[in-house]
This record gives structure tokens, C-alpha cells and sequence, in this order.
């Protein structure tokens, strides 16, 4: 395996686009699923290209990782933020294919409220990731991320609220249980975007 001393630090701010492209372009993907129940197959298989092309950024990630000696930024923070931005694309891409597996014939608004959540906060990381190759940038930076942290919250309450709901009124078991896993996954995308921006956040905090 070749080692490169001096970095072309470029590389890794353009894989890091690329990743942060990626969760934007299956958000959107999962929420035009969403839309249209009548081709969720044909939907959910879109969503699954767009993991599968992710799984090849972040594997390229990590080699290129390995093979270099001097990063422009710590090791442990590219590790985190590639596989980090890999997981977000992972958990949307599970709840796309539970789609087809069970059968969901309606979308209730609670999900379309998560979906446009998720689509939100994808777009506001891939602001603040593609101005990490200029720290002069912190304060747009330090912006982004505090959107980021008020739609988190916006997500954790409508997840809250359907939970609720559900429980009230749904009478269902099985439905109930169906309509609670893909909450919970969709809650579960969420919380890998609010992890992916604590990952951002140390990498300012360590090289502003």
C-alpha cells in the first residue's frame, strides 16, 4: 500500500461534497416515495442505487484514509464524519424498503412532516460541510448549525406527537407496530444528521 506524506487536502474537502450530496439527494428521494404510494417499489429501488453509490464514496473514503499519512484535519474526524454521513444515507434507505416490505398503502402526514424535516437538515449540512475547506467561514458556519439544532428539535417533537397519537388511537396491533418502526427509523436518520453536526461541530472547534 502507497503512503502519501503531503496531502493534496483538496481530496478529502471534495469526498466530504460528495457524501454530504448524497444524504440531500436520498432525503429528497425518500420524500418523493413518500408522495407516491402507488410506485413506492419503484421508488424504494431508487433510494437503494443512491445507497448503494454512497457505500462507494465512504468505502473510497476510507482507503484513501488509510493510504494517507499527514490529513489536513484529525484522522478520527474524517473516519467519523464519512461513516457518519454513510449512516444517515443507511437509516433513510431502511425505512424506503420497509415501505415495499409492508405493504403501506397511506402515508400519514406525520411522516411527510419527518420526511420535509429530514430534507431540511440534509440541505443545512451540506452548507456547513462544503464551507469546511475555509474556516474563515466559522460564523456562516456556526449559523448552519444552529438551524441544524432548531429542526432537530422540530423532528424530536413530531416524533413525539405521532408516538403519542398512535398509542391513543390506534387500535391495530400490528398496524401500530408497523406505523411505530418507521417513525422510529425515520427518527433514528434524524438523529444520525444531529451526529453528523456534532462531528462538525469538534472539527471547527479544533481547526477555527
Amino acid at each position: 500500500m502507497a503512503f502519501r506524506l503531503f496531502p493534496r487536502n483538496e481530496e478529502f474537502f471534495d469526498l466530504f461534497d460528495e457524501s454530504a450530496a448524497r444524504i440531500v439527494e436520498v432525503a429528497k428521494a425518500f420524500q418523493a416515495l413518500l408522495k407516491d404510494p402507488p410506485h413506492f417499489r419503484e421508488n424504494a429501488r431508487a433510494v437503494k442505487e443512491i445507497e448503494n453509490q454512497t457505500d462507494k464514496v465512504t468505502h473510497r473514503g476510507l482507503e484513501m484514509l488509510y493510504q494517507t499519512y499527514i490529513t489536513p484535519i484529525d484522522r478520527e474526524d474524517i473516519h467519523a464524519l464519512v461513516t457518519r454521513l454513510d449512516d444517515v444515507v443507511d437509516y433513510i434507505d431502511a425505512c424506503a424498503q420497509r415501505f415495499v416490505m409492508f405493504g403501506i398503502e397511506k402515508v400519514p402526514d406525520e411522516l411527510q412532516a419527518q420526511a420535509q424535516v429530514l430534507v431540511l437538515m440534509t440541505e443545512r449540512l451540506q452548507d456547513t460541510i462544503g464551507k469546511l475547506r475555509d474556516m474563515k467561514k466559522i460564523g456562516e458556519m456556526k449559523v448552519s448549525l444552529l438551524e441544524l439544532s432548531k429542526l432537530e428539535n422540530e423532528g424530536d417533537q413530531i416524533f413525539r406527537g405521532v408516538l403519542a397519537k398512535l398509542i391513543a388511537t390506534e387500535k391495530d396491533p400490528v398496524k401500530l407496530i408497523v406505523m411505530k418502526e418507521l417513525h422510529e427509523i425515520t427518527e433514528a436518520a434524524l438523529d444520525k444528521c444531529s451526529s453528523v453536526g456534532h462531528v462538525v461541530e469538534a472539527i471547527i472547534l479544533k481547526n477555527g
